[in-house]
This record gives structure tokens, sequence and C-alpha cells, in this order.
């Protein structure tokens, strides 16, 4: 099951601040913005699969952990 936009929130926050910088520079680390950031994992915004596999990776979470499985069809290369 998938962690709740209170507990992504949480374990993004708590990780990024173990590396002593703020949610805005790891947006910038991830190429967006920091609103784009906190709208992705409160969960009013589907990421992209590189965001999503991004903040899991922050978190140190396999993605399907952090994330619902998205309705969108994948893109991933093969």
């Amino acid at each position: 099951m998938a962690m709740t936009p209170l507990e992504r929130k949480a374990a993004f926050r708590a990780a990024v601040t173990l590396r002593q910088i703020t949610m805005a520079e790891a947006a910038a680390e991830l190429g967006i913005s920091y609103n784009h950031l906190t709208l992705v994992i409160n969960g009013e915004r589907v990421g992209s699969e590189r965001l999503e596999e991004g903040i899991a990776r922050a978190i140190g979470r396999p993605t399907a952990e952090v994330f619902e499985p998205a309705t969108r069809p994948s893109t991933r290369k093969r």
C-alpha cells in the first residue's frame, strides 16, 4: 500500500532535513518548482514517472511504496 500524502510529506521533509537542504533546494535538484513538488507530494497533481522516482529515491523507498500506480500509460523505454 502506498504512503498517504501526509506520510509522504513528512518522509520527504525528514529526508531533505537530514541532507541540510530546504524543500525548495530539493525541488530545484529534481528540476521542478517548489510549488509543483508540494502539489505532487500532497497528491493534488500526478507527477511524471521521473519525478515520482526522484521523490521516492530521496525518501529511500521504492516508488510503488510511495505513490499509487498512475493510471496513465507508461512512457518508460523497455
